[in-house]
């Protein structure tokens, strides 16, 4: 097309040029005038007698001359052709526009209000489609100290780490999905584990949407909150809230899930076992008793503006802790070195009876919550305004373990959050989170022989200001200003242990 048009435009630029000379070239040269034969005879050759001479013959006509071509009309000719080489310029110049607006990518539209990839209500692109990114940090805390604990760990958290390294493959057709993630980490050394491994079957009738019924099997998040099934990908806060990794030291847990979404509505119906990765204990991802925790969660997602959007859930779940037995022992003798002389001496030796096994125990656990979110897209960015309130018995499993078998009373836990977080243009970020946790309401401190009530609580102000990279990278710095019960004052009361946190992470992905 481009090729033809510049062809015509060139030979209409000819065309004007030598239009004057075709011109020139096909008028007629002027003729030479006749001879007059009366002038050119001789005198004498005159005729003696002119009443005898016989009338001329009259000449055959001669073609008329031709005009030679007007002034006005060469004007009109060239006027049209330049017309003709206008014309053609500015269809050259819209076929050149054309290309170029062809080639160049059409702008990305931003991404909608409350967009997280989360499953299972993320909607990925049909057929096979994969994803990764690196958490790389440096963190330092106040409490670090270059020694080693009673178990060999390490004292020192002034460090570079790998938060997470992780890879992902979603599986999405018509009837069928599947959700594969491995992480990679150095957080306790270097380690590679199983995140998600999700089969489901689905109806998913508009492809644009959610399903509209899921049923899932495999190793997936925890449905409880927002905090759980939020992806650390999407987050900008380093970690969840003390809360919740206290109630869920990791998210992923081996079960089942029903959910659904129809319009605004989301509901959730699991069951897992009741190990989740990450927990202090010897049944990690496995089940020593046969009772499950079971999830409901039930909620909206809504956009009533193009720049609103509000989401919320209530969560509830219900389940078994478990309590371990111990094995019976037989008879022994024990000795204590009390002068420490090495030499066994009189009342240093102690006859140890022998016992029975104890059984292993269940005791109930539970928790309610509730959550909501909304953004708001002005001409700054978007912000991000969230908050969760949850309320548990016995189910610490990451700080303050819960064991109302041991302690003998129920472990009442109160957990609470706010956050905000504002985009400054597409470049940047800056955030604020206050972060509540009381272990255990029920604490009691033994003072002067008496049971006196005390705080456990944690509070926690995590102020964070970012670069952004659209869709690619981000660095990100946070401090969180901690107020613990950690440590005892000099008249052995509860009091603050300096805990503060400062973390910088750079985090790339595909």
């Amino acid at each position: 097309m481009h090729s033809l048009t510049a062809c015509r435009a060139s030979v209409a630029v000819i065309a004007i040029v030598l239009r004057p000379a075709f011109a020139f070239a096909q008028q007629p040269a002027p003729e030479e005038p006749a001879a007059n034969p009366a002038s050119s005879a001789a005198p004498s050759e005159a005729p003696a007698t002119p009443s005898s001479s016989v009338p001329p013959v009259p000449s055959a006509p001669s073609e008329a001359p031709k005009v030679p071509a007007r002034a006005g009309d060469e004007s009109a000719d060239i006027a049209a052709l330049r017309d003709e080489v206008r014309a053609l310029r500015a269809e050259m110049e819209s076929d050149r526009a054309q290309r170029a607006k062809a080639a160049s990518p059409p702008p990305t539209p931003p991404r909608p209000l409350g967009y997280e990839a989360f499953w299972p209500w993320v909607t990925p692109p049909e057929g096979l489609s994969a994803g990764a990114y690196v958490q790389a940090q440096y963190e330092a805390h106040d409490d670090s100290t270059d020694q080693l604990a009673q178990d060999g760990t390490t004292l020192n958290q002034d460090r570079f780490s790998i938060r997470r390294a992780r890879a992902s493959l979603l599986g999405e057709w018509q009837y069928a999905a599947l959700a594969l993630e491995l992480d990679a980490n150095t957080t306790s050394g270097p380690q590679v584990d199983l995140r998600k491994a999700e089969a489901s079957v689905q109806y998913r009738p508009d492809r644009t949407a959610p399903p509209l019924a899921m049923v899932t099997l495999g190793l997936f998040d925890a449905p409880f909150g927002y905090e759980l099934v939020e992806s650390p990908r999407t987050r900008f806060f380093m970690e969840r809230s003390v809360a919740s990794r206290a109630f869920f030291p990791g998210e992923p847990d081996l079960g089942v899930r029903v959910a659904g979404a129809w319009r605004f509505l989301r509901w959730t119906v699991a069951a897992q076992n009741g190990e989740p990765l990450g927990e202090k204990s010897a049944f990690v991802l496995q089940d020593p008793n046969q009772a499950k925790d079971v999830f409901v969660r039930l909620g909206f997602d809504a956009t009533p503006l193009e720049t609103l959007h509000v989401a919320g859930d209530l969560s509830a779940l219900k389940g078994k802790g478990f309590h371990a037995g111990t094995p019976a022992t037989k008879s022994s003798i024990q000795w204590s070195d009390a002068n420490e002389n090495g030499i066994v001496d009189s009342g240093e030796l102690t006859a140890v009876p022998a016992r029975a096994a104890t059984p292993s125990q269940n005791f109930d656990r539970w928790a309610v919550g509730l959550d909501v979110r909304t953004h708001l897209r002005t001409s700054l960015g978007v912000t991000k305004l969230y908050g969760e309130l949850v309320i548990a018995q016995n189910l610490d499993r990451g700080l303050y373990i819960a064991d109302p078998v041991l302690s003998g009373i129920d472990q009442r836990e109160i957990g609470a959050y706010v956050g905000v977080v504002q985009d400054i243009t597409r470049w940047g970020v800056v955030g604020i989170r206050l972060d509540y946790y009381d272990p255990n309401s029920n604490a009691f401190d033994n003072r002067a022989g008496r049971q006196v009530p005390y705080s456990q609580a944690i509070t926690t102000v995590s102020p964070l200001v970012g670069l952004v990279l659209p869709d690619r990278a981000r660095l990100v710095f946070q401090y969180d200003i901690i107020q613990n019960a950690y440590a005892l004052g000099s008249n052995g009361v509860p009091t603050n242990l300096k805990d503060n946190v400062a973390t910088l992470r750079l985090q790339v992905q595909l």
